[in-house]
């Protein structure tokens, strides 16, 4: 035999050998832990500091800062896992608990690939951010340069502002952001689809939708298009009441054929709420409506008096206080005379000594009171969890953390509610009343739903290579319009780039966990309001002060990611599955109004899949000269029939089969 062959059949020999150096010593493995779990809180705090130190001063020194944290804890992490990998054979553990956290060590993500790479995605997440923090738009009248929050947010939400500003501003905003970052985020694509397969995934979507650790024969898509399917009927019949109140105040010439809504009309810069074109679609306008916005600043209210009721209504229900360092660290309006990241976010440090904070430029309305208790309910989230290991330190998945704080807010914003807090002169106890507050939930609620699934269907698409780079823009329009039924007031083109102009698409930041939360939020109201013995319209429970109901939550949280979500739902609503059912139920009465009010008027339900073609673009008066749309769509346009045929789960299919 020739020496080399020799040498091989000795290596081949002893690899059975080498396996079995590798320990199964559980205690060994427990000490190696809890040492390499210290260590990684500390990595975790060097992170978050030098983000958070950017996030509230936007400068490039403060920027180059994140890269280097991200590359030193990157670089932790993959040494971490070769010494565990040489040291452990932990799939052969009794204790699944140990198991557990070392599949949780070893799954580092993008960390896997080397520094180079590292870098060069650090470099290219932290340009795109900056283009998107510190993008301004001209007024079209008074040149005036305006910021994203509070100026173009406050213009587009004004009932009385023009159309013809709201579109200026509407169109502004994609040029100055997403439009500037288009080659960037091709780069991060391709870039992060390489990174990640050093990891063992196929793609950024397959890495993503593993967090969701789907049980064997379960496929994560399919439970959300199923959700979806659940949720689009009612989503219809608010879609064609309020397309019908919009066209009587706009005019019908804004509103294509098509049958879909301009998204500039619709009171927000992504048409993801609608709360803010309430006061132009309620179906009761003459009786008072839950908009506080006014009572608020009349009784003096700012960021702190906001954020201390949701903390009174966290320690009502016997959950923690906010620390001392919350309340000393957070910054909960705009700094002056730096350029900072506005978007409202909620900060874990890992010092195990109560560092926890928000980041919000906040403004005293009804739509940033929701959104404080649903920051809120992040830090909630952390101070329950705070002791678990860091690997543990995390939602059950994803839609778990997005939910807590808007399961609180739907018992804080209830009429009742409202009333005992004193920012409600009176309850009206009538149908029309409560439908009246049914409408302007479903427009913050409700209407979100297929904005929240359609980002990340996109980003899947892309990450899989389904949608070329040279179509990101007419792909991202035939989701908006197809599931979403908005439409660009303006033509689009590849040269655009209108994913990038929503905060999570340029910052890396997963999407479908707020579709997730939209309907567990609704799943922890009914468990909750069971538990605390509420009898009557579900539409109508408050949980504040039952200490039952705070139990159960606290118990939910506590858990962090330690078990598998189905389990810890389980144990709150008696069932493994997230489900539908409960937001139906809530809105149910408001359904069957809409329903018949759409019967009524003849308003057609549903739209075509396809968008307005470029010929609809320039014969309406609302469209300025421009470029049109890419060609390339499909050839085949959808009717509401062709809607009730396929079924949304069809749909989906379909739109992403690009």
């Amino acid at each position: 035999m020739k020496q080399p062959a020799l040498a091989a059949v000795l290596l081949l020999a002893l690899l059975p050998t080498v396996a079995r150096c590798l320990s199964t010593n559980e205690t060994e493995a427990r000490l190696w832990f809890t040492e390499f779990d210290a260590k990684l809180a500390v990595e975790k705090n060097k992170v978050v500091e030098a983000s958070w130190a950017n996030a509230v001063n936007l400068t490039k020194e403060n920027a180059q800062k994140v890269v280097e944290a991200n590359l030193a804890h990157t670089e932790f992490l993959r040494e971490q896992r070769a010494e565990m990998r040489q040291r452990f054979d932990w799939k052969q553990f009794s204790d699944r608990n140990l198991t557990r956290l070392f599949d949780k060590a070893d799954d580092i993500g993008t960390s896997a690939a080397n520094a180079s790479m590292q870098e060069r995605y650090g470099q290219l997440s932290t340009q795109m951010s900056g283009i998107y923090s510190t993008a301004q738009v001209p007024h079209p009248d008074t040149g005036k340069m305006m910021q994203l929050d509070p100026d173009i947010t406050d213009a587009l939400a004004d009932p009385n502002e023009s159309e013809r500003v709201k579109r200026a501003l509407w169109q502004g905003w994609r040029d100055a952001s997403g439009k500037r970052m288009r080659q960037n985020y091709t780069d991060f694509v391709t870039m992060g689809n390489l990174m990640i397969r050093e990891a063992g995934y196929s793609n950024i979507a397959q890495y993503w939708q593993s967090w969701y650790e789907p049980r064997p024969g379960q496929n994560f898509t399919d439970m959300m298009a199923k959700l979806w399917d659940v949720a689009l009927p009612f989503y219809q019949q608010l879609h064609a009441y309020v397309r019908r109140k919009l066209r009587d105040k706009y005019g019908a010439e804004l509103f294509p054929e098509t049958g879909h809504i301009p998204a500039h009309l619709l009171g927000n810069m992504w048409a993801q709420s609608w709360f803010n074109v309430e006061k132009l679609t309620t179906p009761f306008p003459d009786l008072s409506t839950v908009d506080i916005t006014e009572k608020m600043n009349k009784l003096g209210w700012n960021a702190t008096k906001m954020f201390r009721v949701s903390e009174e209504f966290f320690t009502s229900i016997g959950l923690d206080p906010m620390t001392d360092t919350f309340w000393e660290k957070s910054v909960l309006t705009r700094l002056p005379d730096v350029k900072m990241v506005c978007h409202a976010s909620a900060w874990d440090f890992y010092t195990n000594k109560g560092d926890f904070r928000i980041k919000q430029c906040t403004s005293i309305t009804t739509n940033y009171l929701g959104t404080t208790h649903h920051e809120m309910g992040h830090v909630q989230y952390y101070q329950q969890y705070e002791k678990q290991p860091v690997l543990y330190r995390r939602g059950a998945n994803p839609g778990f953390h997005e939910a807590v704080g808007d399961t609180l807010e739907l018992a804080v914003m209830t009429p009742g509610h409202l009333h005992k807090i004193g920012l409600l002169d009176e309850i009206i106890e009538s149908k029309d009343y409560y439908l009246n507050y049914l409408f302007q939930m479903a427009l913050q609620k409700a209407a979100f739903i297929p904005f929240g699934y359609l980002i990340d269907l996109w980003r899947w698409q892309a990450s899989e290579g389904r949608l070329a780079p040279e179509k990101y823009n007419e792909g991202w329009w035939k989701l908006r319009c197809g599931l979403q039924g908005v439409s660009s007031p303006v033509p689009r083109s590849e040269d655009d780039f209108d994913p990038g102009a929503k905060y999570h698409v340029p910052n890396n930041t997963p999407y479908i966990r707020y579709f997730v939360s939209h309907f567990l939020q609704f799943q922890l109201y009914e468990a909750l309001c069971n538990i605390s013995g509420h009898n009557g319209p579900l539409y109508k429970c408050d949980f504040y002060q039952n200490k039952q109901a705070g139990d159960a939550l606290k118990k939910f949280l506590a858990h962090g990611s330690s078990l598998h979500w189905e389990d810890v739902l389980s144990e709150l609503t008696g069932t493994t599955e997230l489900r539908a059912d409960s937001l139906v139920r809530y809105f149910a009465e408001l359904n069957e109004f809409l329903t018949e009010e759409n019967k009524k008027s003849g308003e057609r339900v549903g739209w075509d899949a396809d968008c307005p073609s470029a010929d609809w673009y320039t014969t309406t008066t609302s469209a300025p000269e421009t470029t049109t749309l890419a060609a390339g769509r499909a050839a085949t346009s959808g009717t509401v029939g062709w809607w009730a045929a396929v079924g949304a789960a069809a749909l989906a299919r379909r739109l992403l089969a690009v």
